[in-house]
């Protein structure tokens, strides 16, 4: 029997692309609320009047942990559909994974490879987040970029900027359903897609006709609820040891470890993470 997923969608492509666009678009089409994760300096207020939207607040800090705090606020508000843009600056940016990676190799004797082995276990804690969100997700992801020169109609050397690979972790196409890419055309190839209508699919500047044949894949399969319930079990101060294995167990029948969760304090931290970090405190104490 399928089950109904919500939509994972990764949109990489250079400046110009029209990846933000096209999130917007897509969000706004196959969810009713929709949030935004804005990464881009409050970039994406500038399509405010053109898409209807809820915007967090801009960021200037990208760290890992405080993409998992954003999207535990979304869930916490009940948003279907959240935007992340750009995935990349989690990465590249203030306070993102490359940082995190230059400050732990200065911490080792060892260097940078002993510094990754502390850094990722922090890059799965922000994919979990991202994958394990109880609504639809969409980010866009920087390219690496060069240039070449094309003569015009005239003759004359044009320079145009082209995308090449994504900024970010080099396998994260595995984990994303659908993954298009997009150039300064504002075409769209779609390279990954888990249906034959939009696998390898091209399509100029995407709109609603495009948005339809991903809402009706979405569509598809049996619902199945979020796991709100299971979050409000986890935050009940008097669980047990035994109680909180259960539930751990349960949690990882419904596939909702990676469910962002915000705690008392305002930071997330993905639902399995909590509840293991609990039984851990109880087997200290006792």
């Amino acid at each position: 029997m399928r089950l109904r997923r919500p939509a994972r969608i990764l949109l990489d492509g250079p400046p110009g692309a029209g990846t933000l666009y096209t999130s917007l678009a897509l969000a706004t089409s196959i969810g009713d609320r929709v949030a935004v994760i804005d990464a881009q300096r409050g970039r994406a207020s500038a399509y405010a009047e053109t898409f209807s939207f809820d915007v967090c607040p801009p960021l200037s800090y990208c760290s890992p942990d405080t993409l998992v705090t954003m999207l535990a606020h979304c869930a916490e508000q009940r948003y279907d559909t959240v935007v992340v843009s750009p995935l990349s600056v989690f990465w590249n940016g203030p306070g993102g994974i490359r940082e995190q990676v230059t400050r732990a190799s200065k911490r080792s004797a060892s260097g940078k490879w002993n510094a990754w082995d502390e850094v990722r276990p922090v890059v799965r804690h922000m994919l979990d987040a991202l994958l394990g969100y109880p609504g639809h997700v969409i980010v866009t992801v920087r390219n690496k970029l060069d240039f070449i020169a094309e003569p015009d109609e005239n003759g004359r050397a044009t320079r145009h900027i082209i995308g090449l690979a994504p900024i970010g972790q080099e396998d994260m196409a595995y984990e994303w359903d659908f993954v298009g890419t997009m150039d300064h055309s504002h075409t769209l190839v779609m390279v990954k897609a888990p249906t034959e209508s939009l696998s390898g699919r091209v399509e100029l500047k995407p709109g609603a006709r495009f948005a339809v044949d991903v809402k009706s894949w979405l569509g598809q399969g049996e619902p199945v609820p979020p796991p709100y319930d299971l979050v409000d079990e986890a935050r009940l101060p008097s669980l047990t040891f035994e109680e909180l294995a259960d539930l751990m167990n349960r949690v990882r029948l419904r596939q909702a470890e990676g469910h962002p969760l915000l705690l008392p304090n305002g930071k997330g931290i993905t639902l399995g993470a909590h509840i293991a970090q609990r039984g851990n405190e109880l087997r200290r104490e006792s």
